[in-house]
């Protein structure tokens, strides 16, 4: 086992403190993105047909898809490099880690646009897909930029920029689309990517601001090629199966079983937007710290950060799945009632165990990366991958949308379990702590069985003993938060 040293308490309290405070800001953002994402796909869905809202979810996951692919892993790199640089004193290296992660993802960029365009004619609609891709530079620029702001510990600019800023524009504009009757698969598809061309620009803007003055020409010092991506370049993998995992098997659903089918599935899983955007919130306030922590061998640092970070992801996503899996009719009918089917319901039943596991496990994955073991994380993803796609081509021609949540269920488990396993015998990091002990059977109790129990008294009391937990959990989680 790889061990760490301890660290003062001091240093390890204020660590958690900045954290914290990064992790509120990021918590801010993702409360808003993550109410934005539900939004986009409410309106979305009672303003375009099921056929054509299918369209839309499968083109916008094809330019995820692409998207990640052209990062080249940078946006991870960028953190772990800018805050160990920093962390040893090395400001006036930052510039070259930079040039050196910059440049070629704008290349990339670049280059997988042209080639999504090119290749249009090969999907169901090529018109979206040519849309999709003019801006698909914008978004690929944009992820690194605020990546690198992300190594200085400025969650600001992530949160106002991307969370904030393009979230909001995006309501705005498909808001006017579907007021004004508007609306189309490819008038949507053109307000949901328009905002990325402003948000890349700002975030240009703050990364300027943050970088200003860290140059030094009279002592130049900079980072060789080689190391930025031997760290890097399994990350750029890693990054396009990890939303592969979150994203193709709506590509998938489109393809075997119609576009149709693919909107119910979007519409039956966008509730994992939830945790996912809190988990990353939380992740992006710990990478730089625990890439910190890591690189000067401290292990009460990393094992607090780990442990206190889970206890609050746990705490602020198992309260959203157990509702969402208690209440699955109204969550349904939400997005309109062709919605609201026993096959919808059952995709919602079979993710929320799955997505509790992946709260449970934490930012494991950030924690692995930022030990730089992202060779292992590469190998973790790829299984994961490999596991969600072999169920979904074996499941989905038979079982259609509920084949695919088994598949996506079983994939997110690897996914978290490999990695805990090698995170925990490695460096003896878990994210069971005495936080983590408490949220975890007070999130169960006080939004799982009671409010079951209550069910069974008359359906309206499930909502009643849900709305009384969540006033009760409210005030606990307010006291915790004094107590950091």
């Amino acid at each position: 086992m790889e061990t760490l040293t301890a660290t003062r308490p001091g240093l390890d309290r204020a660590e958690l403190r900045g954290t914290a405070r990064g992790g509120l800001i990021n918590l801010v953002g993702a409360v808003a993105a993550g109410s934005g994402g539900l939004a986009v796909t409410w309106l979305v869905a009672l303003a375009l047909s099921p056929e054509d809202a299918g369209a839309f979810f499968a083109v916008t996951s094809v330019f995820l898809l692409v998207g990640a692919l052209a990062r080249l892993g940078t946006p991870t790199g960028l953190v772990y490099w800018v805050a160990r640089l920093r962390q040893a004193g090395r400001e006036s290296a930052i510039g070259s880690v930079l040039r050196i992660g910059l440049w070629p993802t704008v290349i990339a960029a670049s280059a997988a646009a042209l080639a999504l365009f090119a290749a249009a004619p090969m999907f169901t609609r090529p018109d979206l897909v040519r849309l999709a891709a003019v801006f698909l530079p914008a978004s690929v620029v944009m992820e690194s930029l605020l990546a690198a702001t992300r190594g200085y510990r400025l969650m600001g600019p992530t949160v106002l920029v991307d969370k904030l800023g393009r979230t909001l524009a995006q309501l705005a504009a498909l808001g006017v689309i579907a007021a004004t009757g508007a609306a189309s698969a490819f008038t949507v598809t053109a307000a949901w990517a328009l905002p990325y061309l402003p948000a890349v620009v700002a975030a240009w803007w703050c990364l300027r601001r943050s970088h200003e003055g860290a140059e030094d020409p009279g002592f130049p010092d900079r980072v060789e090629a080689r190391a930025f991506w031997w760290f890097t370049a399994p990350r750029a993998v890693a990054g396009v199966a990890q939303i592969g995992l979150q994203r193709l098997d709506i590509v998938l659903v489109a393809s075997l079983a119609g576009l149709g089918p693919a909107a119910v599935y979007t519409v039956a899983t966008r509730f994992v937007i939830v945790g996912q955007l809190v988990s990353g919130a939380v992740g992006q306030a710990v990478q730089p710290r625990a890439a910190a922590a890591m690189a000067a061998g401290a292990a009460l640092s990393a094992k607090r950060l780990y442990q206190e970070s889970t206890a609050w992801i746990v705490a602020l996503t198992w309260p959203v799945y157990l509702a969402v899996a208690l209440l699955a009719d109204q969550y349904l009918r939400l997005f309109g009632g062709e919605y609201a089917t026993e096959t919808a319901r059952a995709v919602v039943w079979l993710l929320v165990p799955a997505m509790m596991v992946s709260a449970a496990c934490g930012v494991v994955d950030s924690m692995l990366s930022m030990a730089g073991k992202t060779s292992w994380q590469l190998i973790d993803v790829t299984i994961a991958l490999v596991v969600n796609v072999s169920l979904n081509l074996l499941l989905i021609p038979s079982f259609g949308v509920v084949g695919a949540a088994i598949a996506w269920s079983a994939a997110v488990v690897v996914n978290n379990l490999i990695p805990l396993a090698q995170l925990w015998r490695t460096f003896g990091l878990h994210p069971f702590g005495a936080l983590t002990g408490r949220a975890l059977p007070a999130a169960g109790l006080g939004f799982g069985a009671l409010p079951a129990v209550a069910g069974l008294l008359g359906s309206p009391w499930t909502p009643v003993a849900l709305v009384m937990a969540g006033l009760a959990w409210t005030t606990v989680l307010l006291r915790y938060r004094r107590m950091i």
